[in-house]
């Protein structure tokens, strides 16, 4: 039942991500809400499912987007790794080490991602713009994943509990 609902969460940020022709773009920066999914879900799940969940993330990302097919799929899956492993030293339901963890991940994936890019033949200047948009990026995604981090914790727990409660059931 848990996967069905992690189904459905990805599917709702994809569309929410993708949907109209410039996507969802505030203040002239569209956010990488797969992205901050996925680091809050390596933030809830242990490292090992929080990579195939960034994995599953970053592919559904690369099939609708179209370009650099397991680009997006590789970045997240490492970001999510990494960030699932660095954060069970610390006290996640402090929103300071939420905030800081999302930003620093987000950081990470999106500079992982243009040296995956640029790997690949698209190659960009390393302006002062590109990095106010990481950074715009990485501040938005830490904001939005610190309120969001609560909610979908206590989703996941109770995905758990009903977990539990139909294996036992029968």
């Amino acid at each position: 039942m848990k996967y069905v609902v992690y189904s459905v969460l990805l599917l709702l940020t994809l569309v929410l991500q993708t949907a109209g022709v410039p996507g969802l773009v505030f203040f002239g920066f569209k956010p990488e809400l797969m992205l901050l999914l996925s680091l809050i879900f390596a933030m809830i799940l242990e490292p090992g499912a929080a990579a195939v969940f960034g994995f599953a993330a970053g592919l559904a990302q690369d099939l609708v987007v179209g370009r650099f097919i397991m680009l997006h799929a590789g970045v997240f899956m490492v970001v999510a790794l990494a960030l699932g492993y660095a954060i069970q030293r610390f006290y996640r339901e402090n929103i300071i080490v939420r905030f800081i963890a999302l930003f620093l991940g987000t950081g990470l994936g999106e500079v992982l991602y243009l040296l995956g890019a640029a790997s690949f033949g698209l190659s960009m200047p390393w302006r002062s713009s590109t990095w106010l948009t990481i950074l715009a990026v990485s501040f938005f995604n830490g904001l939005v994943g610190a309120l969001v981090y609560r909610p979908l914790s206590k989703l996941n727990r109770h995905l758990i509990y009903l977990d539990e409660l139909v294996k036992r059931t029968g």
